[in-house]
Formats: C-alpha cells, sequence, structure tokens
C-alpha cells in the first residue's frame, strides 16, 4: 500500500472548540529513531500562522502531536488534558489506522500547567 498520499504525523491546537491541525504523509515527516513525526515545531506553526491572530505564545491553548511508530504500525496520539471532548476530531481523521491516545506533560495550556506565566 503507498502511505505517501495519506495523513500521517501531525500537530494541533485547540482554539476556542476550533481544531487548528497541520498534518503530512509519511514521505514528508521527520524520521527519529523508531518513528515518524512532523517537521516543524508548535512555536514555528505558531508564530507562522496564529501568533498575530491571537496575540498568545503558542503555549496558551491546548495543543497536541501525533506521531507514527514504525515498530507496530501505531499512530500515537498525545495531547492536553483539557482536550478531551475535542479529540475525537483528531482521533476521526487516523479512523483506518491503528492508533493509540497518550498525554504528556509536555502537552499542557496555560489552564493545565501549574508554573504557566501569563
Amino acid at each position: 500500500m503507498n502511505q505517501n498520499n495519506q495523513i500521517g504525523p501531525s500537530l494541533f491546537f485547540c482554539v476556542n472548540g476550533k481544531l487548528l491541525f497541520h498534518y503530512t504523509n509519511l514521505e514528508h515527516s521527520e524520521k527519529y529513531g523508531d518513528f515518524y513525526n512532523y517537521p516543524y515545531s508548535h512555536f514555528q506553526i505558531w508564530m507562522k500562522y496564529y501568533e498575530e491572530k491571537y496575540k498568545v505564545d503558542f503555549d496558551f491553548y491546548p495543543r497536541g502531536r501525533v506521531v507514527y511508530r514504525i515498530t507496530d504500525d501505531t499512530y500515537l496520539i498525545y495531547f492536553d488534558p483539557c482536550m478531551e471532548k475535542y479529540i475525537n476530531k483528531v482521533v476521526s481523521k487516523y479512523s483506518d489506522k491503528k492508533i493509540e491516545l497518550c498525554h504528556d506533560e509536555h502537552y499542557q495550556c496555560h489552564l493545565c500547567n501549574e508554573d504557566y506565566i501569563i
């Protein structure tokens, strides 16, 4: 099966209930060990597309990332706990894939991170 044109690694933000989703296919992903990752950081995407519009730092809103684990053909969806009611929007984009939902302290918005400074 040719996976080049299929959805692959991604990153996303959830701003006021709206999903801001950026993805690539495996061919254009960044390989790191046994994983393929979206080639840009949340910071880079936020600065390019959203900072001017929302006037807050990239980690203010809930965010997450999807990485592909080669060893077992699984997409790991890391997301902020604040996105619990919105995560199905991300999951639906990978409905034909093997997925695993994950939390990581790296993905915390200003509400979840007690050390966040506004």
